[in-house]
C-alpha cells in the first residue's frame, strides 16, 4: 500500500476513511430531509423511516451492481461483502433505493413523486461528500497527466503503482516505456464530480424549496447530473464496459435524455409561454394563475352581493347602524383582505415556480 493512508486503526480494527466518509453522506442527508420535511409538511417520522430504507437499499444495490458486471473475476462470497475496498456503482444503489422507497409509499399511501422531489438534492449533495471516499481509496481517477504543469491538486492526483487500474498501467508504460513506476498523475476525476454534485444540491435545494412542480427536482436531477457524468466518465480508467461501450457513459446518456425530455413535458403539459411586453422584459403567462385570478374576481363579486343583500334586509328591519363604519363594511373589508393576501401568495409561488421552469 506504500506510504499511502486509507483510513485509522483503532484497538487492531482498521476503519477506512471511505466508510466514515459514506456515513457522513447519510448523517448530513438526514438533517436535510428533516429540514424539507418540516418544510412541505410531511410526517416528521418520515426522515427516519427513509434512513432505514434508503441506506441498505442503496449500500445492496451499488455492490450487485458492480458485482454483476465483474462476474469474471470470480468473486467469492467474503469478497463481495468486503465493500470498504471499493466497488460501488452509484446508479444500482440509486435503482434498489427508489424500488424501496416506492414499495414504502405504496403502503403508506403517499406520493411517490413528491418524495422523491424531496430527496434528489439530498442525493446529489451525499455524492459530493461520497466521491471523496474514492480520494482515499485511490480510485475512480481519471486519464494520465504526463504535462508537469498540471500535476497539481484538485486537477490531477497522485496515485501510487498498487493502485493503478489496467488501463492506467497502460497508460503508463506507454508514457515512460515501464510500468514499474512508484506513482503517477492522473486527471482528478473524483473531484470534478463532487464540485460538480456541490453546485448541483444548491440548485436542486433552491428549485425544491421556492416550487411546488411535482417532478421538477428530480427531472433536473436526471438532466443534471447525466450531462456531467457522461464526460467525466469518459475520462476514467476503471470504466466497466458493454462490449466497447462504457456501462457509465450509455447510462448517463440515457439519464441526460430522458431528463430533459421530463423538463419539457412539464413545461409543456403546464403551457407557460414566455412573451415579452412593449417595455421588453420578460413575461410569463399562466392559465392556473389566470384562473386563481378569475376565481377571486368571483368571490369579490359574491361578496358584495351578499353584503348588498344583508344590508337590504337590515334597512326593511329599521336596525341600520349609522356609525361612521357598519358591521356589513367590516366584514366586506376583513373578507377582502384575507382573499387578496391568498391572491398574493398564490402569485408570488407562481411567479417562482415560473423563473425557475425558464432558468432550466
Amino acid at each position: 500500500m506504500g506510504l499511502w493512508i486509507y483510513g485509522i486503526n483503532i484497538f487492531g480494527l482498521e476503519i477506512r476513511f471511505y466508510g466514515i466518509l459514506m456515513a457522513t453522506a447519510f448523517v448530513v442527508g438526514l438533517f436535510v430531509v428533516r429540514k424539507l420535511c418540516k418544510m412541505k409538511g410531511f410526517d416528521e417520522n418520515l426522515p427516519y423511516d427513509l434512513l432505514l430504507i434508503v441506506f441498505p437499499s442503496a449500500i445492496v444495490g451499488a455492490r450487485i451492481n458492480y458485482v454483476l458486471f465483474t462476474l469474471d473475476r470470480g468473486w467469492t462470497f467474503a469478497e463481495i461483502l468486503s465493500i470498504w475496498h471499493g466497488g460501488l456503482m452509484i446508479y444500482g444503489g440509486v435503482l434498489f433505493s427508489v424500488i424501496a422507497i416506492w414499495i414504502y409509499c405504496h403502503f403508506k399511501k403517499m406520493s411517490f413523486l413528491s418524495v422523491i422531489d424531496m430527496l434528489a438534492p439530498v442525493l446529489i449533495l451525499g455524492q459530493a461528500i461520497g466521491r471523496w471516499g474514492n480520494f482515499f481509496n485511490q480510485e475512480a481517477y481519471g486519464s494520465l497527466i504526463t504535462n508537469p504543469a498540471f500535476q497539481w491538486f484538485p486537477f490531477g492526483v497522485y496515485i501510487e503503482n498498487s493502485n493503478f487500474t489496467p488501463e492506467a498501467r497502460e497508460q503508463v508504460a506507454k508514457a515512460f516505456g515501464a510500468s514499474a513506476v512508484d506513482g503517477a498523475w492522473f486527471n482528478a476525476t473524483f473531484f470534478y464530480e463532487s464540485l460538480w454534485c456541490a453546485i448541483g444540491f444548491v440548485l436542486l435545494y433552491l428549485i425544491y424549496t421556492k416550487t411546488n412542480k411535482k417532478g421538477l427536482c428530480v427531472a433536473t436531477y436526471f438532466a443534471y447530473y447525466g450531462f456531467e457524468r457522461f464526460f467525466v466518465e469518459m475520462l476514467r480508467t476503471d470504466s466497466l464496459y458493454l462490449g466497447n461501450i462504457k456501462i457509465s457513459v450509455l447510462v448517463s446518456a440515457i439519464l441526460f435524455v430522458a431528463g430533459v425530455i421530463w423538463l419539457l413535458t412539464i413545461y409543456i403539459k403546464d403551457k407557460r409561454v414566455a412573451l415579452l411586453n412593449g417595455n421588453g422584459t420578460l413575461q410569463v403567462k399562466s392559465p392556473k394563475l389566470d384562473k386563481t385570478q378569475n376565481s377571486a374576481t368571483q368571490s369579490f363579486q359574491k361578496i358584495d352581493e351578499l353584503v348588498a343583500q344583508n344590508a337590504e334586509q337590515n334597512a326593511s328591519d329599521g336596525e341600520v347602524q349609522k356609525d361612521d363604519q357598519t358591521p356589513n363594511e367590516d366584514i366586506e373589508q376583513n373578507a377582502q383582505a384575507d382573499l387578496r393576501e391568498t391572491i398574493n401568495q398564490s402569485t408570488q409561488n407562481k411567479n417562482n415556480e415560473n423563473w425557475f421552469i425558464i432558468f432550466v
